[in-house]
């Protein structure tokens, strides 16, 4: 990328020197891109060791778009598909610019608001640097989408987590040229609350005391994983923080909100909540995905975006040193049907475009859905490639 890479990394080393980890935390709702990608986990070995950290990366389709558009940096800027605002960077937010919002909106919103196509494939290449990098400061990683994961560094101390997360911030912002927010705390829930606070391209560690007080005050839709109802349910007991779950009989709290929310929350009042980071053993599945009409852009034929799809996947998967047996195509039909989901596969796995890109071609030919606003394929039932069986002569 060049000089234009060179200064916004400059730029985001800056701020990365500067974060000093703060005592006071205030949580606010969490800002975050997803991307469909699944990993296998597992379970024998989920030994946590001290202090635990939520590396999230900053608005983060923005942030590749903007790699090479450093100018842009401190203006307003969504990252759009088709008409649909996909990202939409920090200065944008503070002007009301929100993921999913229809273009026409966000400029109503926001004059002057400079709106980009999403760099699909620039996206996934940066996500999976993301996740070596994750890997490179972590014995357990455990993504939670293409731009965040907990990470168990083995850290005995906070001095030493805050080390790491440090580490993790600057090679992000020299390397990969994005910014990247890392929360430090002695469970997940309170690693993700400090990243929360300490967006954006922050370092913030939730001591003890914080804690302490977060485990009486915080307010159920503050919690990762409670969704509105729960929390309009909850209201309905008198439950507005945590607090309030004391005077709340556990048989009437389970009857509420199911037995396994009920659980999560005492366990978050007493603070025995998650604190293991269950690693990845190894990739399930490498994703690729677009429109077949961008922003500022020629248009493309669902043949010529059902090509591009399988050779990145294939091409992640080949870097990787992996191979996958199942294609995956997902169809999104024009006229705003369920989307649908064709397979096929082969007996030895391969992640030649050779072999999956015709067997694409012949599931999109016979596909029930005339016209397409979108596709994406995926690459499944991944093994590594030196154990794939040579063909028998």
């Amino acid at each position: 990328m060049g000089r234009r890479h060179d200064l916004r990394a400059q730029r985001l080393l800056a701020r990365a020197d500067a974060a000093r980890p703060p005592l006071r935390s205030v949580p606010t709702r969490p800002h975050g891109d997803r991307t469909g990608h699944r990993f296998e986990r597992a379970y024998d070995d989920d030994v946590t060791r001290g202090p635990l950290l939520h590396a999230d990366a900053d608005a983060f389709f923005a942030s590749v778009a903007l790699r090479t558009r450093p100018e842009l940096i401190d203006r307003p800027v969504a990252v759009v598909a088709h008409v649909v605002v996909a990202c939409a960077s920090y200065p944008a937010r503070a002007r009301g610019v929100r993921a999913g919002m229809h273009v026409d909106e966000a400029q109503t919103r926001c004059p002057g608001l400079v709106m980009l196509d999403v760099p699909q494939a620039e996206i996934e290449e940066v996500g999976d640097a993301l996740l070596a990098l994750f890997h490179e400061h972590a014995a357990a990683v455990e993504p939670g989408s293409i731009e965040e994961a907990f990470l168990d560094t083995g850290a005995a101390d906070v001095e030493e987590a805050v080390a790491v997360a440090r580490s993790l911030r600057r090679r992000a912002a020299t390397e990969l040229g994005i910014p990247l927010t890392v929360g430090v705390g002695r469970t997940k829930l309170m690693a993700k609350l400090a990243s929360r606070a300490g967006k954006p391209d922050g370092l913030h560690v939730i001591d003890a005391a914080r804690e302490a007080e977060l485990r009486s005050t915080l307010a159920p839709s503050e919690i990762w994983g409670i969704g509105p109802r729960t929390v309009a349910r909850l209201g309905d007991l008198g439950v507005v923080t945590l607090a309030d779950v004391d005077r709340v009989a556990p048989a009437e709290l389970h009857q509420t909100c199911g037995t396994a929310m009920a659980r999560r929350l005492l366990q978050i009042r007493e603070g025995t909540d998650d604190a293991v980071v269950r690693p990845v053993t190894r990739r399930a599945s490498f994703s690729a995905s677009g429109a077949t009409a961008g922003y500022a852009r020629p248009d493309r034929t669902p043949q010529e975006l059902l090509e591009t799809c399988v050779g990145r996947v294939c091409h992640r998967a080949e870097r990787s040193g992996l191979a996958g047996s199942v294609l995956a195509v997902t169809l999104t039909p024009e006229t705003g049907e369920r989307v649908r989901v064709l397979r096929t596969g082969v007996p030895e796995a391969t992640a030649e475009p050779a072999t999956w890109s015709p067997l694409a071609r012949d599931l999109l030919e016979r596909a029930p859905v005339p016209r397409l606003t979108g596709l994406g394929v995926t690459l499944e039932r991944l093994v590594p490639v030196d154990q794939v069986q040579g063909a028998l002569f």
